[in-house]
């Protein structure tokens, strides 16, 4: 079985309302525990840090005006939840509501694993798979694209070692640890095998 662990994570949430931007930079700035860089006349949203969750220190936040929002560097999506209700608390200081519900949608998710076999040949995995690219003088590794589906890719970066990263897993949050095998899996059956040694 590969092993493999999230890095990275980008999610929307649409609260789908008016959120007073202006306001909210005003609010919250005076409190210790959250930072807040908002310049509309530079980028139209307004970043939020807080202490969201212990163990993801590096959580940020864009918030827009139309309500839609932006969840970066959850490595951690069983904790998307609670950041979703930390972001509304953060916002009530401000005197916003947030409705309860909203539409939530994966962006993408960044996997750093390592398969199954401690060489790979990705000198012959470049030459011989399209649009896999290798420059080994620019970087030591295969980047090599593994369609899910027609309009669904990933792409993997493989290390002669076994070691990979993975980007742009999509999918349904609540069975995203089942879908994030199923890919890495298949890679290493249907790709990897054929060039492990």
């Amino acid at each position: 079985m590969v092993e493999w662990k999230i890095t990275n994570s980008v999610f929307t949430v649409d609260f789908d309302t008016f959120i007073p931007l202006e306001r909210v930079a005003e609010k919250l700035s005076d409190y210790e525990n959250i930072s807040i860089g908002y310049n509309p006349n530079r980028f139209s949203g307004l970043i939020l840090y807080s202490d969201f969750i212990e163990e993801d220190k590096k959580i940020k936040v864009v918030i827009f005006s139309s309500g839609l929002m932006n969840i970066t560097g959850l490595k951690n999506v069983n904790h998307l939840i609670s950041v979703i209700e930390k972001i509304k608390e953060n916002l009530s200081l401000a005197g916003i509501e947030l409705p309860k519900d909203y539409k939530l949608k994966v962006t993408n998710i960044t996997i750093n694993g390592k398969f199954d076999y401690d060489y790979i040949d990705i000198e012959k995995m470049a030459s011989e798979i399209d649009e896999a690219r290798y420059d080994p003088d620019r970087f030591p590794a295969t980047s090599v694209p593994y369609y899910v589906s027609d309009d669904y890719k990933v792409t993997f970066i493989i290390f002669k070692n076994g070691k990979f990263n993975c980007t742009g897993i999509k999918g349904d949050i609540s069975a995203i640890n089942q879908h994030i095998n199923e890919i890495v899996n298949s890679f290493q059956e249907n790709v990897i095998k054929k060039y492990a040694k």
